[in-house]
Protein backbone atom coordinates (compact mmCIF):
# COMPACT_ATOMS: atom_id res chain seq x y z
CA UNK A 1 0.00 0.00 0.00
CA UNK A 2 2.83 2.23 1.06
CA UNK A 3 4.93 1.75 -2.26
CA UNK A 4 1.08 2.52 -4.01
CA UNK A 5 0.80 5.70 -2.59
CA UNK A 6 4.32 6.70 -2.70
CA UNK A 7 4.25 6.03 -6.36
CA UNK A 8 0.97 8.09 -6.97
CA UNK A 9 2.00 10.58 -5.10
CA UNK A 10 5.28 10.98 -7.53
CA UNK A 11 2.68 11.00 -10.40
CA UNK A 12 0.63 13.42 -8.85
CA UNK A 13 4.16 15.84 -8.60
CA UNK A 14 5.19 15.64 -12.04
CA UNK A 15 1.15 15.75 -13.49
CA UNK A 16 0.43 19.08 -11.47
CA UNK A 17 2.20 18.90 -8.14
CA UNK A 18 5.17 21.22 -9.77
CA UNK A 19 3.33 23.84 -11.95
CA UNK A 20 1.18 26.61 -10.47
CA UNK A 21 -0.37 29.60 -11.95
CA UNK A 22 0.34 33.39 -12.75
CA UNK A 23 -1.60 35.85 -9.89
CA UNK A 24 -3.59 38.78 -11.63
CA UNK A 25 -0.80 41.62 -10.90
CA UNK A 26 -2.60 44.34 -13.36
CA UNK A 27 -2.29 47.40 -11.34
CA UNK A 28 -0.01 46.47 -8.18
CA UNK A 29 3.21 48.27 -7.44
CA UNK A 30 6.41 46.42 -8.28
CA UNK A 31 6.61 45.60 -4.78
CA UNK A 32 3.00 44.20 -4.15
CA UNK A 33 3.58 42.05 -7.93
CA UNK A 34 6.59 40.72 -5.81
CA UNK A 35 5.19 39.96 -3.08
CA UNK A 36 2.16 37.92 -4.82
CA UNK A 37 4.80 35.91 -7.23
CA UNK A 38 6.40 34.86 -3.92
CA UNK A 39 3.24 33.69 -2.74
CA UNK A 40 2.75 31.39 -5.78
CA UNK A 41 6.28 30.17 -5.43
CA UNK A 42 7.05 32.42 -8.47
CA UNK A 43 10.39 34.37 -8.69
CA UNK A 44 10.24 38.72 -10.69
CA UNK A 45 11.90 38.04 -13.52
CA UNK A 46 12.84 41.08 -15.83
CA UNK A 47 10.99 44.58 -15.13
CA UNK A 48 10.41 46.60 -17.98
CA UNK A 49 8.92 49.94 -18.51
CA UNK A 50 6.11 51.12 -20.75
CA UNK A 51 3.56 54.30 -21.70
CA UNK A 52 0.11 53.95 -20.52
CA UNK A 53 -2.88 56.04 -21.01
CA UNK A 54 -4.73 53.79 -18.45
CA UNK A 55 -2.82 52.37 -16.27
CA UNK A 56 -1.16 54.42 -13.31
CA UNK A 57 2.47 55.50 -13.79
CA UNK A 58 4.58 52.57 -11.16
CA UNK A 59 2.17 49.55 -11.41
CA UNK A 60 1.63 46.67 -13.84
CA UNK A 61 0.38 46.58 -17.27
CA UNK A 62 1.10 43.45 -17.76
CA UNK A 63 3.13 39.85 -17.22
CA UNK A 64 5.03 37.53 -19.22
CA UNK A 65 3.49 34.82 -19.26
CA UNK A 66 0.38 36.33 -18.72
CA UNK A 67 -2.33 36.11 -15.51
CA UNK A 68 -3.78 32.18 -15.34
CA UNK A 69 -0.79 30.47 -17.33
CA UNK A 70 0.13 27.94 -16.18
CA UNK A 71 4.08 27.57 -15.13
CA UNK A 72 6.68 25.30 -13.21
CA UNK A 73 7.16 26.24 -9.80
CA UNK A 74 9.99 28.51 -8.94
CA UNK A 75 9.97 29.94 -12.71
CA UNK A 76 10.34 33.49 -13.35
CA UNK A 77 7.90 36.36 -14.31
CA UNK A 78 8.66 39.55 -16.24
CA UNK A 79 6.72 42.51 -15.06
CA UNK A 80 5.77 45.51 -17.28
CA UNK A 81 5.44 49.01 -15.34
CA UNK A 82 3.44 51.84 -16.50
CA UNK A 83 5.85 55.20 -17.02
CA UNK A 84 1.92 56.88 -16.91
CA UNK A 85 0.71 58.82 -20.33
CA UNK A 86 3.55 59.19 -22.86
CA UNK A 87 4.11 63.53 -23.19
CA UNK A 88 5.63 65.42 -26.04
CA UNK A 89 6.35 69.57 -25.86
CA UNK A 90 3.89 71.33 -28.31
CA UNK A 91 6.42 72.67 -30.76
CA UNK A 92 7.49 75.88 -31.68
CA UNK A 93 4.84 76.64 -34.73
CA UNK A 94 4.82 80.53 -34.74
CA UNK A 95 5.07 81.75 -38.39
CA UNK A 96 4.38 78.25 -39.88
CA UNK A 97 1.88 78.18 -42.84
CA UNK A 98 -1.19 76.43 -41.59
CA UNK A 99 -0.71 73.28 -43.84
CA UNK A 100 3.19 73.06 -42.45
CA UNK A 101 2.17 73.37 -38.81
CA UNK A 102 -0.11 70.62 -39.89
CA UNK A 103 2.39 68.45 -40.19
CA UNK A 104 5.13 69.06 -37.95
CA UNK A 105 1.95 68.56 -35.35
CA UNK A 106 1.35 64.86 -36.78
CA UNK A 107 4.94 64.25 -37.02
CA UNK A 108 5.51 64.95 -33.22
CA UNK A 109 2.80 62.53 -32.26
CA UNK A 110 0.06 65.30 -31.97
CA UNK A 111 -3.22 66.41 -33.59
CA UNK A 112 -4.18 69.28 -35.28
CA UNK A 113 -7.07 71.21 -33.74
CA UNK A 114 -9.54 73.82 -33.99
CA UNK A 115 -8.39 77.36 -36.30
CA UNK A 116 -9.16 80.48 -35.43
CA UNK A 117 -8.01 83.02 -37.91
CA UNK A 118 -7.39 86.41 -36.99
CA UNK A 119 -5.73 89.90 -38.30
CA UNK A 120 -2.09 91.01 -37.92
CA UNK A 121 0.09 93.38 -39.13
CA UNK A 122 2.93 91.41 -38.29
CA UNK A 123 2.56 87.51 -39.58
CA UNK A 124 2.18 86.56 -42.80
CA UNK A 125 -2.03 85.89 -44.61
CA UNK A 126 -2.20 81.84 -43.74
CA UNK A 127 0.52 81.62 -41.02
CA UNK A 128 0.38 80.63 -37.60
CA UNK A 129 0.86 83.36 -34.75
CA UNK A 130 0.07 81.19 -31.65
CA UNK A 131 -0.95 77.83 -30.47
CA UNK A 132 -3.30 76.49 -27.52
CA UNK A 133 -1.62 75.22 -25.57
CA UNK A 134 1.43 77.15 -25.99
CA UNK A 135 4.84 75.94 -27.92
CA UNK A 136 7.00 73.92 -25.18
CA UNK A 137 4.18 72.77 -23.04
CA UNK A 138 4.23 69.37 -22.32
CA UNK A 139 0.85 67.63 -22.94
CA UNK A 140 -0.39 63.91 -23.41
CA UNK A 141 0.60 62.48 -27.33
CA UNK A 142 -2.45 62.70 -29.91
CA UNK A 143 -3.51 65.68 -28.04
CA UNK A 144 -5.28 68.19 -30.21
CA UNK A 145 -3.67 71.86 -31.02
CA UNK A 146 -5.43 74.30 -31.53
CA UNK A 147 -4.26 76.77 -34.19
CA UNK A 148 -4.71 80.32 -34.30
CA UNK A 149 -3.61 81.83 -38.11
CA UNK A 150 -3.12 85.24 -39.64
CA UNK A 151 -5.82 86.64 -42.24
CA UNK A 152 -2.97 89.27 -43.23
CA UNK A 153 -3.22 93.37 -42.18
CA UNK A 154 -7.01 94.24 -41.92
CA UNK A 155 -9.00 96.61 -44.12
CA UNK A 156 -11.64 99.44 -43.82
CA UNK A 157 -13.81 98.32 -46.71
CA UNK A 158 -14.90 101.96 -48.54
CA UNK A 159 -18.92 102.22 -49.38
CA UNK A 160 -19.17 101.87 -52.88
CA UNK A 161 -22.70 101.49 -53.27
CA UNK A 162 -24.39 104.20 -56.05
CA UNK A 163 -21.11 104.29 -57.78
CA UNK A 164 -20.48 102.98 -61.05
CA UNK A 165 -19.15 99.12 -60.87
CA UNK A 166 -16.34 100.00 -62.74
CA UNK A 167 -15.78 103.14 -60.42
CA UNK A 168 -16.44 100.43 -58.02
CA UNK A 169 -14.09 97.77 -58.57
CA UNK A 170 -10.79 100.52 -58.67
CA UNK A 171 -11.45 101.63 -55.66
CA UNK A 172 -11.85 98.33 -54.01
CA UNK A 173 -8.99 96.97 -56.02
CA UNK A 174 -6.80 100.13 -54.65
CA UNK A 175 -7.50 99.11 -51.14
CA UNK A 176 -6.28 95.49 -51.77
CA UNK A 177 -9.31 94.08 -52.40
CA UNK A 178 -10.60 91.49 -55.06
CA UNK A 179 -14.27 92.16 -56.43
CA UNK A 180 -16.77 89.86 -57.85
CA UNK A 181 -20.01 91.09 -59.14
CA UNK A 182 -23.23 89.10 -58.18
CA UNK A 183 -25.11 87.61 -61.76
CA UNK A 184 -28.54 88.10 -59.80
CA UNK A 185 -29.12 92.87 -60.40
CA UNK A 186 -31.77 93.64 -57.62
CA UNK A 187 -34.23 96.60 -58.16
CA UNK A 188 -32.84 99.61 -55.98
CA UNK A 189 -33.46 103.66 -55.31
CA UNK A 190 -29.69 103.49 -57.78
CA UNK A 191 -29.79 103.41 -61.79
CA UNK A 192 -29.47 100.70 -63.07
CA UNK A 193 -25.49 99.35 -63.45
CA UNK A 194 -24.71 101.10 -60.54
CA UNK A 195 -24.04 99.33 -56.59
CA UNK A 196 -26.87 98.55 -54.78
CA UNK A 197 -25.72 96.66 -51.67
CA UNK A 198 -22.27 95.59 -51.37
CA UNK A 199 -20.76 92.05 -48.68
CA UNK A 200 -19.09 92.86 -46.74
CA UNK A 201 -21.00 96.23 -46.26
CA UNK A 202 -18.93 99.68 -45.90
CA UNK A 203 -16.52 99.88 -42.85
CA UNK A 204 -16.21 96.70 -41.62
CA UNK A 205 -13.44 95.16 -41.68
CA UNK A 206 -11.93 92.74 -44.33
CA UNK A 207 -8.16 91.22 -44.71
CA UNK A 208 -6.09 92.08 -47.62
CA UNK A 209 -7.06 89.93 -50.84
CA UNK A 210 -10.78 88.91 -49.45
CA UNK A 211 -13.44 89.42 -51.69
CA UNK A 212 -16.02 92.20 -52.18
CA UNK A 213 -19.14 91.02 -53.62
CA UNK A 214 -21.45 93.64 -55.57
CA UNK A 215 -25.16 93.43 -56.29
CA UNK A 216 -25.51 95.84 -59.47
CA UNK A 217 -29.14 97.64 -59.36
CA UNK A 218 -31.49 97.17 -62.09
CA UNK A 219 -32.82 100.03 -61.33
CA UNK A 220 -35.96 101.17 -59.29
CA UNK A 221 -38.64 99.45 -59.04
CA UNK A 222 -41.62 100.96 -60.91
CA UNK A 223 -45.11 101.05 -59.74
CA UNK A 224 -48.47 102.71 -60.66
CA UNK A 225 -50.01 105.99 -58.25
CA UNK A 226 -53.29 105.20 -57.41
CA UNK A 227 -55.14 108.44 -58.32
CA UNK A 228 -56.14 110.25 -54.76
CA UNK A 229 -57.70 113.49 -56.10
CA UNK A 230 -61.11 114.18 -54.31
CA UNK A 231 -60.12 111.96 -51.33
CA UNK A 232 -59.79 113.28 -48.13
CA UNK A 233 -56.00 113.74 -46.78
CA UNK A 234 -56.01 110.31 -44.54
CA UNK A 235 -57.75 108.44 -47.33
CA UNK A 236 -55.41 109.51 -49.62
CA UNK A 237 -52.20 109.36 -47.58
CA UNK A 238 -53.43 105.47 -46.76
CA UNK A 239 -54.05 104.24 -50.50
CA UNK A 240 -50.22 106.18 -51.38
CA UNK A 241 -48.47 104.53 -48.60
CA UNK A 242 -50.15 101.23 -49.02
CA UNK A 243 -48.83 100.78 -52.69
CA UNK A 244 -45.34 101.86 -51.31
CA UNK A 245 -45.11 106.13 -51.96
CA UNK A 246 -43.79 108.57 -49.52
CA UNK A 247 -46.53 111.29 -48.93
CA UNK A 248 -45.60 114.96 -48.86
CA UNK A 249 -48.72 117.49 -48.47
CA UNK A 250 -48.74 121.14 -50.06
CA UNK A 251 -51.64 123.23 -48.16
CA UNK A 252 -50.51 126.19 -49.42
CA UNK A 253 -52.41 129.27 -48.09
CA UNK A 254 -55.47 127.74 -49.01
CA UNK A 255 -55.19 124.72 -47.47
CA UNK A 256 -54.39 125.56 -44.23
CA UNK A 257 -57.70 124.28 -42.98
CA UNK A 258 -58.85 121.85 -45.67
CA UNK A 259 -58.95 117.99 -46.08
CA UNK A 260 -59.59 117.17 -49.94
CA UNK A 261 -56.89 116.58 -52.29
CA UNK A 262 -57.35 118.77 -55.07
CA UNK A 263 -53.97 117.83 -57.19
CA UNK A 264 -50.73 115.17 -57.14
CA UNK A 265 -47.27 115.62 -58.17
CA UNK A 266 -47.83 112.59 -59.78
CA UNK A 267 -50.89 111.77 -62.23
CA UNK A 268 -52.70 108.99 -61.36
CA UNK A 269 -52.17 105.77 -63.55
CA UNK A 270 -48.89 106.88 -64.37
CA UNK A 271 -45.58 104.73 -62.43
CA UNK A 272 -43.05 106.35 -60.08
CA UNK A 273 -39.99 104.79 -58.48
CA UNK A 274 -41.48 102.55 -55.32
CA UNK A 275 -40.64 104.47 -52.56
CA UNK A 276 -40.16 108.06 -54.06
CA UNK A 277 -42.18 110.90 -52.54
CA UNK A 278 -45.97 111.87 -53.96
CA UNK A 279 -46.44 115.46 -52.73
CA UNK A 280 -50.80 115.97 -52.49
CA UNK A 281 -51.85 119.36 -52.96
CA UNK A 282 -54.66 120.33 -50.81
CA UNK A 283 -57.67 122.52 -50.31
Amino acid sequence: VLLVLGVGTGVWYINSGQFTKVPPLLGKTEQEARERLADAGLDAGRVEEAYSDTVERGTVISTDPKAGARVRGSDSVSLTLSKGPQTVRVPDLDGYPLNKARELLKDDGLEPGMVTREFSDSVERGSVISTEPGKGTKVRAGSAVALTVSKGSPVDVPDVTGDDAEDARAELEEAGLKVKIAAERVNSEHDAGRVARQTPGAGRQAAEGDTVTLTLSKGPEMIEVPDVIGDSVDEAKEKLKDAGFDVDEDRGLLGLFGDTVKGQSVDGGDTAPKGSTITIEIR
